[in-house]
């Protein structure tokens, strides 16, 4: 590629275009299938004219995550409380659904930008608002917000599905009276679903936020 071709690309490209052909790119090729050379080739310039605008692969995977938090609609601050954070929690599990490749660096990074903060600030409000205390909400935020994240990493890679029929072949043949519990819930097994497990889970985490403050009268 001659020079005059690389300034275009270098004037030309845009940091967000490069950061949306990077998430279309690791949702078709995977993380593993991912690389700075196929990105350039995608956008038509060089792997050093993409590091021009996104300076390391690193900050590029912050930036693709960071593009996901962007997505997130913003509930209305005068909604209850729980259904705020319900909100952020189901827009996160249909992101998962939809760029499952992509939703694996939100675990990588501390944070990823404004949009991250935006988010967080929506989550720690609500938690303010329903009665935590200040010196639990951090706690109380990073638990909820790594378990929204786990439940949804655990569907999308496969955790949380139906057993198959080796799965439940193996706790049948288990002795009834040493697995009761197995052998009474072989049938959910059969029948599991993650965004169920999701849904549950999520309003149970609530459900003992909820209990949790109205049992000990936290002073705010």
């Amino acid at each position: 590629m001659n020079n005059k071709l690389k300034e275009r690309g270098r004037l030309g490209l845009s940091r967000a275009a490069i950061v949306q052909t990077a998430i279309t790119l690791i949702e078709a090729e995977g993380e593993t299938g991912f690389t700075m050379r196929k990105l350039a080739a995608k956008v038509g310039c060089d792997p050093m004219t993409v590091l021009y605008h996104v300076k390391s692969k690193a900050e590029l995977e912050r930036a693709m995550a960071e593009a996901l938090n962007e997505t997130i609609q913003l509930p209305d601050p005068k909604a209850p409380w729980r259904d705020r954070i319900v909100s952020l929690a189901q827009q996160c599990h249909t992101l998962a659904q939809r760029h499952p490749e992509t939703f694996k660096l939100l675990l990588r990074f501390r944070g990823t930008g404004p949009a991250d903060l935006r988010n967080t600030e929506v989550i720690y409000q609500a938690l303010s608002d329903a009665g935590v205390p200040d010196s639990m909400i951090v706690d109380v935020g990073f638990g909820l917000y790594a378990s929204v994240l786990g439940l949804a990493m655990a569907e999308i890679g496969g955790l949380l599905r139906p057993a198959d029929a080796t799965a439940l072949e193996a706790i049948d043949a288990l002795p009834v009276a040493d697995y009761p519990a197995l052998h009474r819930l072989l049938p959910s097994y059969a029948a599991e679903s993650g965004g169920r497990t999701f849904e549950t889970t999520l309003h149970m985490l609530l459900d003992g936020i909820e209990k949790y403050i109205r049992d000990r009268d936290l002073p705010r």
